[in-house]
């Protein structure tokens, strides 16, 4: 299990990595941790399993979605409230 656990945390770290900017790199572990659930969820309700579990997944689904809508717009109002530092000057 900690082998698992390790890898895990090891992806989740790495998700984003080849982003330099840390609001980019936010903005892909929040897609990796709403992914991952996606994933789990997607294969209990492949495998039959309790529709209770389903449910909480299904929460949990959720709650990674809102959590990636807030990040990504934290990330677009800070994009655009960024002052402008070069281009044409008047």
């Amino acid at each position: 299990m900690t082998t698992f656990i390790q890898e895990l945390t090891g992806r989740y770290v790495a998700a984003g990595a080849d982003r330099p900017d840390l609001d980019a790199r936010r903005v892909a572990r929040a897609v990796f941790v709403r992914d991952t659930i996606r994933a789990l969820y997607d294969a209990d309700k492949q495998f039959g399993l309790d529709p209770a579990d389903n449910g909480s997944l299904a929460e949990l689904v959720d709650a990674a979605e809102e959590h990636l809508e807030h990040i990504a717009n934290d990330v677009s109002r800070s994009v655009t409230t960024t002052p402008h530092t070069g281009g044409d000057t008047a």
